[in-house]
Parts: C-alpha cells; sequence; structure tokens
C-alpha cells in the first residue's frame, strides 16, 4: 500500500514538472522593438520636417514682403508652414505613446501644446492669404508655444530616461532660454531674428538637432519601455 502511494505521489511530481516545462510564457504586453524603431525614426523625421519647412516658409513670406516677389512665394510660404504644423501634430501624437507609461500628463500636455502650435502656424497661413499684411512678429507666438513644448518634451525625456540624460537637460537649459527670448522679443526688449538675440535659439536649435539624429542611429530605450 506504501508503495503504490509512493509510486503516485512520483507520476503526479513528474506530470507537475512536465506541465511546467510545457507551459508557454506569458509576455506582458508592451512596445516591441520593431514599433519602437519606428516611432524614433517617425519622431525624428517630423523633427526635422518642421523645422526646415518653416524656416524656408518663413523665408519666402519675408522674400514676398521685402522685395515684391509674385504671389506664388506667399502660397508657397503658407504651404510649407502649414506642412510644419502638421509635423509637430504628428511629432506629439506619436511622442504621446512612447512617453504616456513614464509620464502621464506630461505626454497630453505636449501633444495639446504641438496641436496648439498647428493651430498657430495654420492661422497665420490664412491671415497672410487673407490679408496680404506684413506681420514679422508672428514667429514670436509660434516660438513661445514650440517653446513651451519643447521644454515639457524634453523634461519628460529625462524622467523617462529614454534617452540620454545629457541630451534631455540641452532641452531643458536650452527651451527656457528660448521661450524667455521669445517672450522679451514680444516686448521688444531683444529681438532674436537678428544679431546677438539669435542666441537665445542656439541650445534649443541644437537639441532639435541632435535627437533626431540620435533616434536615427540609436532610437529609444527599449529595455526602459517594456519594463513598464
Amino acid at each position: 500500500m506504501k508503495t503504490a502511494t509512493i509510486e503516485r505521489s512520483i507520476e503526479l511530481t513528474n506530470a507537475t514538472s512536465l506541465a511546467t516545462v510545457t507551459a508557454p510564457t506569458v509576455r506582458q504586453s508592451g512596445p516591441t522593438d520593431t514599433t519602437t524603431r519606428k516611432t524614433a525614426v517617425l519622431v525624428g523625421l517630423c523633427f526635422l520636417a518642421a523645422t526646415f519647412t518653416f524656416a524656408i516658409g518663413n523665408a519666402l513670406i519675408r522674400s514676398y514682403f521685402s522685395s515684391a516677389n509674385p504671389r506664388d512665394a506667399l502660397i508657397a510660404g503658407v504651404f510649407l508652414l502649414g506642412c510644419c504644423g502638421l509635423s509637430v501634430a504628428a511629432n506629439g501624437a506619436a511622442m504621446r505613446r512612447v512617453l504616456s507609461p513614464h509620464t502621464p500628463i506630461r505626454s497630453r500636455a505636449y501633444l495639446v501644446l504641438r496641436v496648439a502650435e498647428c493651430l498657430t502656424l495654420l492661422a497665420v497661413g490664412v491671415y497672410f492669404l487673407a490679408s496680404h499684411a506684413q506681420w514679422n512678429a508672428y514667429v514670436l507666438a509660434v516660438y513661445a508655444v514650440s517653446g513651451a513644448a519643447g521644454f515639457v518634451l524634453s523634461s519628460a525625456l529625462l524622467s523617462s530616461r529614454i534617452v540620454p540624460r545629457n541630451l534631455s537637460m540641452l532641452g531643458v537649459i536650452g527651451y527656457p532660454v528660448f521661450l524667455a527670448g521669445s517672450i522679451l522679443a514680444m516686448f521688444n526688449v531683444i529681438d532674436i531674428t537678428h544679431g546677438a538675440g539669435m542666441l537665445a535659439l542656439v541650445p534649443g536649435g541644437l537639441f532639435e538637432l541632435i535627437l533626431p539624429i540620435w533616434l536615427f542611429t540609436k532610437g529609444f530605450t527599449t529595455h526602459l519601455l517594456e519594463a513598464r
């Protein structure tokens, strides 16, 4: 009787061990490396697209008013401002998915600010097409919203640690300088479009140039994303 009991216990133990070995491992749901990599590339492209479309669009609009260029220059400039707006809105939407597990409030705030920047650019474009009046100070309104969005993003990146700390700190320091310069320029204290005042644009500009390069080559720190 005792032998039968021992044999039965051995059989149950072996069955339990076999079930443990053969049971499928359940993984926590989260972004895959491929998805995260694509998001990093998308964010980098959005940053570069916004930078270049705004720079070229602004130059075309200025040239239209300063040298009596054909109306096509104004239309092209407004079109590029619209492309810039769509790029920053797409940037905010893409980053929200990445930042939500780490900083949910700031991820939403970043999206809201980028959408506000997009609407500002579209409103500026409508103004130029409807009035054909010169308004150089419009860049200050765009810079103010962009500076606020950049600070929220860089502080969220610093907290989440999904990019190097030094890169995040460049934005954390650079964007308040950028934002302060934009506000001072609104009150004609400095001019950030010419001369020494343009130094206020340098740290934030470097951040928006280095970050896409990093995202293209290294991407986000995926093991931190999957651990959350």
